[in-house]
């Protein structure tokens, strides 16, 4: 379950927005790398090679991005249940 700042847990809402959030985050590292690689393709008259590095630059950083967020809520989620008694064993 997701926390607050304040530590308090998140409401079902607030879990939503968290969760959908994530899946904004590769088709943006995506576009991103693309207009950059376009742009600089556009620069250097090196069409479409940077484009498609660029593109797949920024879907792995996205990937990578997403990974450590899930994996941050994971181990907050896991120090949580620890902490109160009703962790697994």
């Amino acid at each position: 379950m997701l926390k607050t700042p304040g530590g308090k847990s998140a409401s079902l809402w607030a879990q939503v927005a968290f969760y959908t959030s994530l899946g904004f985050i590769l088709p943006a590292g995506a576009v991103g790398g693309l207009v950059v690689g376009w742009l600089l393709d556009d620069w250097l008259h090196t069409s479409p090679v940077l484009a498609i590095v660029m593109t797949l630059v920024g879907a792995t950083g996205a990937l990578i991005e997403v990974l450590r967020i899930l994996a941050r809520a994971e181990k907050n989620a896991e120090r949580d249940n620890s902490g109160n008694g009703t962790g697994s064993r």
